[in-house]
């Protein structure tokens, strides 16, 4: 989003929170970002396999670019948020490896939730079993 900076002065101008989530793929954008109320990055996974497992990504160097923006992420010197997805039959064993992304990018806050079943796709194999329940 070429504009995303003015979108989001705009905003403050007005008296506006500005809550912006990331992919983190972009690490550039990152870094030019100006300011926002709380910035987050989407953490779908802890390894570069579930990574690629739960996000068919676009980059070959997507691992790579995930943890620049985890860095560039510490770096903003803001109120940051990781949002961990959690997929049951994909990541949620990761523990210490969430531990070192933790460690990387060193979040104010941590958001976690569950992935979010939306029917049966072909661009999916996500069923209601990979849904994790408050309890696990």
């Amino acid at each position: 989003y070429p504009r995303i900076n003015e979108m989001c002065r705009e905003l403050h101008r007005r008296k506006i929170s500005t809550f912006l989530v990331t992919n983190a793929q972009f690490p550039d954008c990152i870094r030019n970002l100006d300011p926002v109320t709380q910035l987050y990055v989407s953490i779908d996974a802890a390894t570069k396999e579930s990574l690629r497992a739960v996000d068919r990504p676009l980059f070959k160097d997507f691992w790579e670019r995930f943890l620049a923006c985890l860095t560039a992420l510490k770096e903003k010197g803001q109120r940051t948020v990781y949002r961990l997805t959690l997929v049951k039959s994909m990541n949620m064993e990761e523990i210490n490896e969430y531990v070192k992304l933790l460690e990387l990018g060193e979040p104010d806050l941590i958001e976690i939730k569950a992935v979010t079943y939306c029917g049966t796709s072909d661009a999916s194999s996500l069923t209601m079993q990979d849904v994790p329940w408050h309890h696990e």
